[in-house]
């Protein structure tokens, strides 16, 4: 699954561990990025399109691209008319060489050429 702001959910460890029933992996996930108040449930996640924000990572489910995103009906920031001007996105955007940028971009001209 694609995230709404290109991050491919495939990859996370909290997708993962939920996924494969891995509890290793939210426990990593706690480790590296728990902030001592957190447990792995906090880190179980069916990626942050799922509709039931409890099934959500906490983190990704409070996400403002993610609530953007819903907000606006779009399923990819990419397809956003907004995306190159967006403050919530530009943590986000590098320099086009990462897999994520190229993914947005042809998300954005995928949306570009069938708006045309």
């Amino acid at each position: 699954m694609i995230a709404h702001c290109g991050i491919n959910c495939d990859e996370c460890p909290s997708y993962k561990g939920t996924i494969a029933g891995d509890e290793t992996l939210l426990a990593r996930m706690n480790e590296e990025f728990g902030d001592g108040k957190t447990d792995t449930t906090d880190f179980v996640c069916l990626g942050c399109k799922y509709y039931d924000v409890k099934l959500i990572a906490t983190d990704c489910a409070a996400c403002a691209i993610r609530s953007c995103a819903k907000a606006k009906g779009k399923d990819f920031c990419a397809t956003c008319d907004e995306f190159e001007t967006c403050d919530n996105m530009k943590p986000y955007r590098g320099d086009g060489t990462s897999t994520r940028d190229k993914r947005n971009a042809f998300l954005r001209a995928k949306n570009i050429r069938a708006k045309s």
